[in-house]
C-alpha cells in the first residue's frame, strides 16, 4: 500500500512538472515567430530603461541569438541625438561625448571615429532600422542584464550631466596642439559646447569663410564647406543637410559654432575639461597624414624574440629623456643642459637626429632648446638642412597627441623645415636649432634632423650638440654647462649612438605553415642602444631598448613550395603594455591605435605569393609614449 502511494505521488509530480515545462515551452514558442533563418520575432520580450518599460509600436527582434530593436526607439530612449544618412545608409547617434556610426548590414561600426568589430550587424526590417541592443548601450556607458526566464531585458544607463548653460571664464583652446588663449568664453547650450567660428578658420590652415549674408557664415575647412545660420539648427554641409540640433548663434559679433559637430563632420576627437578651462580639438586629417588600421579584439599566439638586429644608417641619435620628469630636485638651477653629444669628425656632412621627451614639474614656464657649440678654432659649420617636429599635451593620451603624429611624419617624409636651416655657425659661436616653451604640467616631445656641413672636408672638426633649458628665457646659446646628473629612478633613456635606424630579417616563413609571431624591441636580441655603447657618457647615460626616435626595417622572406598562389596575412600587437605606432608596409603607411596587451591586434596586409619566393618589407616606428615590445605575426589564410 505504501509503496502504492509512493508510485501514485512521484506520478503526480512528474505529470505536473511535464505539464509546467510542456505550457512554458509552447508559450515560448508561441511568442517566437520565425521571420527567416537565423532571425525571430519576440513577442513577449520586454525592455526596461532606468525603471521604465519601453513602449514599442514595432517588434522586437532577435538575430543569432542578439536582441535588436528599432533604431529610433532605443536612441531617443537613451536620450542620444540621432540622424540618418539615406545615400550610405548609417544611423549616427550622439550621447554625452560618444558617437557611434552604425551602417545597414555592415560588421563594423565606428565608435568615435574607432573602427569595432560587431558579431550582429544593424538591419533593415520592414522599412525600419534595427540596430543591435547589447552593444549600442554598453558603448553608451550603460548595462544590459537579460534575464531568459522572465524574457525581460533591463537597462540602466549613466544620466547625463547637467553642466552650467554658460561658461564665463576663458578658456585655453589646444586646436592640434596649438595652444590659444580665448578672449571669449565658451558656452555650453542644451549640453553642447560652442566656441567662435574663428577659432577655426583662424588657427587651421586650408580654411576659407565668406560672409552669404548678415546671419548666414559659410566656413571651408578642407574639402568640406559649412553653413552656419543664427539661430538655425539646419547646418548645411557641402550642401547636403545635417539634421543636426545643434544651433549657431551670435554674442556680440561673434557667430558661435558646435566644435563637437565640426570634430565628428571633419574626424577627430574633441575633450571639454571643465575643471581645467582647458578644450582639445583633435581633427585627424590636419594631425595625421595616414589612415587608422581597424582593430579587432583577440589574443594571439606567444612570439619568439626576434632573430639579431643590426644597426644601419648614419644619421646619429642623441636622446635627451632623461629626466623625464623636470623637477628642481633633478634640475637643481634655472639654467641647465638636459644631454649632450659632443662630435668630432672628419667627413663634410654629418647628419643627426635629436628625440626629447620631458615633462614640467617645475612650477614655471620653461624654454628647452636644441643648440649647436662650433668649438673649432678655424672653421665654420653650415647647416643645410633642419627639418622637426614637436608636440605637447597635459593629459594622458599622449601616444595619440605626441607620439602617433611625430612618428606618423617621419614615415612620411612630412618634418617641417626649421627657421635655423641655411645658418652658419663661425668658430667660437653656438646656434640655437629650435626652441620650445613648455608649461607647467605639460608634456614636451621632439624630433628633429639636422645635417652639420664643414667648410674642410678631411680635416678634423670639433662642435658640441645640446638640449638645454632655462626658467627665465634667457639666451638659450649661453647655457654650455655639462649635463644634469641622469635620474636612474625613473630609467628614460639618454645618450647618444652612430645611428637612428636598425634592420633585421625574420626567419623564412613557408606558406602553409602555422602562425609564428616575433617580439620586436625586446630589451634582449635587438637592444643595440645600450649604455656602454652611449657615444655621451658624462653624467651618466642610459640605454634606449625601446628604439624610441628611430626607424625599425623587418624584412619577411616568404617561400611557396606549391604550385599555386597562397595568401599569407601579417598581424601587429603590443606584448608589454598600451602600444601605438605608425608602420611602412610593402610602401603604404598606416597608424597603428592604441592597442591593449593580448586584448588587440591588427591587420597588417593580406598578400598573395606565387610559387617560389617572396617578401614582405616593414618599417615601423614606435609612437613616444608606447609600451614595447611590439608583436609581428604571420600565418597563411
Amino acid at each position: 500500500m505504501h509503496i502504492f502511494k509512493r508510485f501514485l505521488a512521484v506520478l503526480v509530480a512528474t505529470t505536473l512538472l511535464t505539464t509546467t515545462l510542456l505550457t512554458f515551452q509552447m508559450h515560448e514558442a508561441q511568442a517566437t515567430s520565425l521571420i527567416k533563418p537565423g532571425l525571430y520575432k519576440k513577442d513577449n520580450m520586454s525592455i526596461v530603461i532606468n525603471g521604465e518599460r519601453l513602449q514599442l509600436a514595432d517588434p522586437i527582434l532577435n538575430k543569432n541569438g542578439h536582441t535588436l530593436l528599432p533604431m529610433r526607439a532605443l536612441y531617443e530612449a537613451l536620450d542620444a541625438q540621432v540622424s540618418w544618412d539615406k545615400a550610405s545608409l548609417t544611423a549616427r547617434a550622439v550621447r554625452h561625448n560618444t558617437t557611434i556610426n552604425l551602417t545597414i548590414g555592415s560588421t563594423t561600426a565606428l565608435v568615435n571615429n574607432q573602427r569595432i568589430s560587431l558579431t550582429t550587424p544593424s538591419i533593415m526590417y520592414q522599412n525600419r532600422t534595427y540596430i543591435p541592443l547589447r552593444f549600442v548601450t554598453e558603448n553608451f556607458d550603460g548595462t544590459v542584464v537579460y534575464n531568459h526566464q522572465q524574457q525581460s531585458v533591463t537597462i540602466t544607463t549613466t544620466q547625463t550631466p547637467k553642466p552650467p548653460s554658460v561658461v564665463t571664464e576663458p578658456y585655453t583652446l589646444y586646436l592640434n596642439n596649438q595652444r590659444i588663449m580665448m578672449e571669449e568664453p565658451a558656452i555650453i547650450r542644451n549640453g553642447r559646447n560652442y566656441i567662435p567660428a574663428k577659432y577655426f578658420y583662424g588657427y587651421l590652415e586650408n580654411t576659407a569663410i565668406q560672409w552669404l549674408d548678415s546671419q548666414t557664415l559659410e566656413m571651408q575647412i578642407e574639402g568640406l564647406v559649412f553653413t552656419f545660420r543664427n539661430n538655425q539648427n539646419n547646418i548645411l554641409v557641402n550642401q547636403e543637410p545635417s539634421h543636426s540640433s545643434e544651433t549657431p548663434f551670435f554674442v556680440g559679433n561673434d557667430m558661435y559654432v558646435p566644435i563637437h559637430f565640426i570634430v565628428n563632420a571633419l574626424g577627430g576627437n574633441l575633450r571639454f575639461m571643465n575643471d581645467t578651462k582647458q578644450i582639445y580639438v583633435y581633427l585627424n586629417r590636419f594631425m595625421f597624414n595616414s589612415e587608422f588600421l581597424p582593430k579587432h579584439e583577440g589574443s594571439l599566439n606567444t612570439p619568439i624574440l626576434v632573430p639579431e638586429a643590426k644597426l644601419t644608417g648614419e644619421r646619429q641619435l642623441l636622446v635627451s629623456d632623461n629626466p623625464e620628469t623636470l623637477t628642481s630636485s633633478v634640475v637643481p638651477t634655472p639654467r641647465a643642459t638636459l644631454s649632450w653629444h659632443r662630435v668630432t669628425t672628419t667627413k663634410q656632412l654629418n647628419d643627426h637626429r635629436v628625440f626629447g621627451w620631458h615633462v614640467n614639474q617645475l612650477g614655471k614656464k620653461v624654454n628647452i632648446g636644441i643648440t649647436i657649440e662650433n668649438t673649432s678654432e678655424t672653421n665654420s659649420l653650415t647647416i643645410p638642412a633642419s627639418t622637426g617636429m614637436a608636440k605637447q599635451s597635459s593629459n594622458s593620451w599622449i601616444n595619440y597627441d605626441i607620439g602617433l603624429p611625430i612618428a606618423d611624419a617621419i614615415l612620411n617624409d612630412r618634418l617641417q623645415n626649421k627657421r635655423s636651416r641655411g645658418i652658419t655657425i663661425k668658430p667660437g659661436e653656438t646656434a640655437l636649432i629650435d626652441e620650445f616653451e613648455l608649461y607647467p604640467g605639460y608634456i614636451l616631445g621632439f624630433l628633429n634632423d639636422i645635417t652639420i656641413e664643414t667648410d674642410a672636408p678631411g680635416q678634423e672638426r670639433n662642435y658640441i650638440i645640446r638640449t638645454v633649458l632655462s626658467e627665465n628665457a634667457s639666451d638659450l646659446t649661453t647655457i654650455k654647462t655639462e649635463p644634469v646628473p641622469v635620474n636612474r629612478a625613473a630609467a628614460h633613456p639618454r645618450g647618444a649612438w652612430p645611428q637612428s635606424a636598425l634592420e633585421t630579417t625574420l626567419p623564412e616563413y613557408r606558406v602553409g605553415s602555422p602562425e609564428q609571431g616575433y617580439n620586436l624591441s625586446n630589451g634582449r636580441t635587438d637592444h643595440l642602444l645600450t649604455e656602454g655603447n652611449s657615444l655621451a657618457t658624462t653624467n651618466g647615460a642610459i640605454g634606449n631598448p625601446g628604439h624610441f626616435g628611430m626607424t625599425y626595417r623587418i624584412n619577411v622572406p616568404l617561400v611557396n613550395d606549391s604550385a599555386r598562389t597562397q595568401t599569407v596575412r601579417l598581424k601587429a600587437a603590443g606584448r608589454g603594455g598600451l602600444y601605438s605606432g605608425a608602420i611602412k608596409v610593402n610602401g603604404e603607411i598606416h597608424l597603428i591605435p592604441t592597442l591593449k596587451p593580448n586584448q588587440d591586434y591588427v591587420e597588417l596586409i593580406d598578400y598573395p605569393v606565387g610559387p617560389g619566393t617572396d617578401q614582405i618589407e616593414i618599417e615601423v616606428m614606435h609612437a613616444g609614449g608606447a609600451a614595447l615590445p611590439l608583436a609581428l605575426y604571420i600565418e597563411t589564410l
